[in-house]
């Protein structure tokens, strides 16, 4: 039997952990078509980390505030300490994004396998953070491809749910 009350657990760390990651990324750039993005999927990754704490509250669940320490011990590996706020070049982008790609891929991942096993009313809420997660991989996968090719930014475009 599927532990929903865990699984949902788990989800909100990742998108809190995915809001903070592109939160710290957004302080690190300069460029505003890079700020409008990181900060568009911050911005996103706190609402699904609404939506699956209503889910859990629905449960009779409880999300647990994630660790501060734990939290920017992991920033801290992930962005290079020469990286100064507005400071982050575009290799240093470059590989910051790469890692992004790498944790939506995880994210979809995530939600497709436990959409399969879920109750019909979290199937529905993980299919559609998972389709969210999509539209986040194809903007980061399409910054990452401006980057490399011409070391510029394409930006956001806000993902609209209709």
């Amino acid at each position: 039997m599927v532990d929903a009350k865990h699984i949902i657990s788990k989800a909100i760390e990742f998108e809190k952990f995915g809001a903070e990651y592109y939160l710290r990324f957004k302080d690190l750039v300069t460029e505003n078509e890079a700020k409008a993005l990181m900060s568009g999927l911050a911005s996103d990754e706190q609402e699904h980390a609404a939506i699956l704490s209503r889910e859990l509250q629905a449960l009779g669940g409880k999300a647990k505030a994630p660790s501060k320490k734990e939290v920017e011990k992991g920033l801290a590996e992930i962005f290079p300490e020469r990286a100064k706020k507005g400071k982050l070049g575009v290799k240093d982008s470059i590989s910051a994004i790469k890692l992004g790609v790498r944790t939506e891929e995880r994210s979809i991942e995530f939600y497709s396998k436990n959409a399969a096993v879920a109750g019909p009313g979290m199937k529905e809420v993980f299919s559609r953070l998972e389709r969210m997660e999509r539209e986040h991989l194809r903007l980061l996968q399409e910054n990452l491809h401006y980057l490399e090719n011409d070391g510029s930014w394409f930006g956001y475009v806000p993902i609209l749910e209709g």
